[in-house]
């Protein structure tokens, strides 16, 4: 069902509309991991290394998919919100349409790209195939990523958070099917890892896609406003004012996880030069890490969908509101799940390899995730403002605050690992985080955000000129 967030307690509505994306995230992470602990003990360390590795390079090309659904979750969020029916409709219509055309021209370029990219991330010769056959397998379903991200993201603009996540549990289940099937019984290795997350993705993006027509039917009878006109074809309910719009949002928000990306690789080169075992403790950690910051990445994803609607119906200080209220519940979620990871790192780390080298393995990824729980102290500031920002639209400042952590983090890797070796690694992650929180809090703390909104209110307007 979709749900108007401009009503109700903040903090309430906020951590509620967070919990169903939590569930979804927890379970994909663990569809992931099931990859990683697969891969790890049934196939080898080098393996798991060269499937980690390739995430640093996928998670770039995804990073599109997640900008792209962002910029469309604030524009139908904002018209949503602002009560704009035709405009939300042709929003949807547009995004969908654009992020699929544009995934099917990106998979084919990715294809052809794939061995400049790994030898960018100074992939060691010995996991070279492997990694080239992960990959090049990967970006063949990348049709289904984009369409599930964006579909996920008209859920989420629309007040609906429970709907993705029973795609998401489907997916989860049927990936971890197939990844025993494909690995254990076909012995087909880190391909068969890399079709089971094709197949479950296509699962999962065919039935969002059919439920998200029936919620439009709905909502048509609800309100006629969000039935196509009459005479409007399917290409006249595409509109190019409403795409740029979109690609506006989008482009900022896109680029911050590009450079993210970036910073990945760069981070992924520096680890790949200690060998396939610091690269396996890397890449089981990183796991970890994964799952444990879901919480607060998701509190921040809740944060956009309701700043979103806040600022369409012109709620500044319920924005404020929110932003207070997720504060609090992301540095309660900081605490507890960093302390679970300093506490129970070693073991867990242990569940993703065995055999030769595995001790080694479990101590490097053990002190990664030792540094990575101070880390947390630093998402939990970072991510409440970046939502807020995201949904009202001050989007631009984005990519600049990730390449201010990336410079930090690349300065302290080059400065620390000489002295320090890999741990030298894993502390300028966590001053790399500490650099993009302050730069983004202090965008918070100036008020500029409250004037980026697609719909300007005049009560927004004459509050933001008052404290100026």
């Amino acid at each position: 069902m979709t749900r108007n967030l401009t009503k109700g307690e903040p903090g309430k509505i906020i951590l509620l509309f967070a919990l169903p994306m939590l569930f979804g995230n927890i379970f994909q992470q663990m569809y992931n991991m099931v990859d990683s602990v697969v891969v790890g003990n049934f196939v080898g360390a080098d393996a798991l290394a060269a499937v980690g590795s390739s995430y640093t390079i996928t998670f770039g090309v995804t990073a599109l998919a997640f900008g792209l659904g962002n910029g469309a979750s604030i524009l139908i969020g904002q018209y949503f919100g602002a009560g704009r029916s035709r405009e939300a409709r042709h929003s949807i219509v547009t995004s969908m349409t654009f992020a699929i055309l544009f995934s099917l021209v990106l998979s084919v370029a990715c294809i052809f790209l794939c061995a400049p990219l790994l030898r960018l991330v100074n992939m060691p010769k010995s996991i070279f195939p492997m990694s080239m056959s992960y990959m090049r397998i990967y970006f063949l379903g990348l049709v289904f990523t984009f369409a599930y991200n964006m579909l996920s993201s008209v859920f989420r603009a629309l007040g609906d958070s429970k709907t993705p996540l029973i795609f998401l549990i489907v997916a989860s289940v049927v990936n971890i099917v197939l990844d025993l099937v494909f690995v254990i019984n076909f012995k087909m290795g880190v391909a068969g890892v890399a079709w089971a997350t094709i197949i479950a993705q296509a699962v999962s993006s065919v039935l969002a896609l059919v439920a998200l027509r029936r919620r439009l039917a709905d909502m048509q009878q609800q309100d006629p406003a969000y039935a196509p006109e009459s005479h409007e074809t399917f290409r006249q309910q595409l509109s190019l004012p409403l795409l740029k719009k979109m690609i506006r949002l989008a482009i900022p928000t896109t680029a911050q996880e590009i450079a993210i990306s970036g910073g990945m690789i760069i981070m992924q080169a520096f680890v790949n030069g200690y060998g396939p075992r610091i690269m396996a403790a890397y890449t089981a950690a990183a796991k970890i890490e994964s799952l444990a910051m879901m919480p607060i990445i998701n509190i921040s994803t809740a944060v956009t969908s309701y700043a979103a609607q806040n600022m369409g119906a012109g709620e500044i200080e319920r924005v404020k509101s929110g932003y207070r209220a997720s504060l609090r519940i992301s540095f309660v979620f900081a605490a507890v799940l960093g302390g679970a990871i300093v506490l129970f790192g070693h073991s867990l780390v242990g569940i993703f390899v065995s055999g030769e080298g595995a001790a080694e393995v479990a101590a490097a990824g053990a002190n990664y995730l030792l540094y990575s729980a101070f880390a947390f102290i630093f998402m939990a500031l970072l991510f409440p403002a970046e939502g807020v920002m995201k949904g009202t639209g001050d989007v631009n400042f984005f990519m600049l605050f990730a390449i201010v952590g990336i410079v930090a983090k690349v300065t302290a890797a080059l400065t620390l690992s000489p002295a320090m070796g890999y741990t030298g690694l894993w502390l300028a992650v966590v001053i790399g985080w500490g650099c993009e929180a302050v730069c983004t809090t202090l965008r918070y703390l100036s008020g500029k955000w409250k004037t980026k909104g697609i719909i300007q209110h005049p009560v927004a307007a004459a509050e933001t000129a008052a404290e100026q």
